[in-house]
């Protein structure tokens, strides 16, 4: 379902804040919020961590998406970077980020943060 919402609204990058002001109200938005907090029902999440869950996995996307259309991870902001030698950790990271592709960026971060719904306690 986060993966289908990056979808749709990454085609139309103007859409983006328009589903932060209007989740509350949009019929399409409510739907996914809908179908997606089943889906974190049947998984298990219940009670405050499926609130949680449902909050991380939007603003996830949303992110993602801002990210995105703001400039791609090995655009020329990460080249500026890269050869920052005041920021060694920043730099060398940069340099990383040069040959990871969106697709790979966005699907590690989605299993990164379900792997974490999973533990089911608070760090």
């Amino acid at each position: 379902m986060v993966r289908r919402l990056r979808d749709a609204a990454g085609t139309h990058p103007s859409v983006i804040p328009l589903i932060v002001v209007h989740r509350h109200r949009s019929e399409r938005l409510l739907g996914w919020s809908e179908t997606l907090v089943g889906i974190l029902k049947e998984a298990g999440l219940d009670g405050p961590r499926r609130v949680v869950a449902l909050r991380c996995l939007l603003a996830y996307v949303i992110g993602v998406l801002q990210l995105d259309h703001l400039g791609p991870l090995a655009g020329p902001g990460t080249s500026v970077i890269a050869d920052l030698p005041e920021f060694p950790l920043m730099a060398e990271t940069a340099r990383e980020a040069r040959g990871v592709d969106a697709e790979a960026e966005f699907d590690d971060g989605l299993a990164a943060i379900l792997r974490g719904m999973e533990c089911g306690h608070r760090p």
